[in-house]
């Protein structure tokens, strides 16, 4: 039986870690005294059949199998305090600058719909049929915490084989 739903998970968080190592990348919500801030947290918050794209009963690596498109989603959320500073290249010059506050969060939430977009899976089998993201939403400041933030969503489809 395969696992494609841990799979994806692990392979979007993995990619996060290495794309945004001055993150912190959490795969669900931190215990409060576990945040550390600049942070980017990973939330499925779905997932199911799609539907039966190739019948009921194919031939597949010499058996017979269910084919179906399975989906899920993923909330990835992003959160700076007024802390959170990191060094950025912004022109691709080499000469970096010290991005915080509101300028890390726009810096964070353009190179992280890049990473989401361009995610592969190329160690594994999953064969990804469509991935939609919906842009950031919930753009904020919360002057309580001091803590920018923000929110988009992820969904992607993958083909399924299952045994009979």
């Amino acid at each position: 039986m395969a696992d494609f739903i841990n799979t994806i998970e692990r392979a979007l968080i993995d990619q996060l870690r290495t794309d945004f190592s001055d993150f912190t990348v959490f795969g669900q919500y931190p215990e409060t005294e576990d945040v550390k801030y600049p942070c980017i947290i990973v939330e499925q918050f779905a997932n199911g059949l799609e539907q039966a794209m190739m019948g009921q009963k194919l031939t597949f690596g010499g058996a017979e199998k269910k084919g179906e498109l399975y989906g899920m989603a993923f909330n990835v959320h992003v959160m700076v305090d007024k802390d959170s500073a990191i060094n950025a290249t912004p022109d691709g010059s080499g000469s970096t600058e010290v991005y915080k506050q509101r300028r890390l969060l726009n810096y964070a939430m353009l190179n992280i719909a890049n990473t989401l977009m361009d995610l592969t899976f190329p160690a594994t089998k999953v064969q990804v049929t469509e991935r939609h993201f919906a842009g950031f939403r919930e753009v904020d400041y919360v002057p309580d915490l001091e803590i920018w933030g923000a929110t988009t969503t992820l969904s992607i489809s993958f083909q399924n084989y299952r045994a009979v």
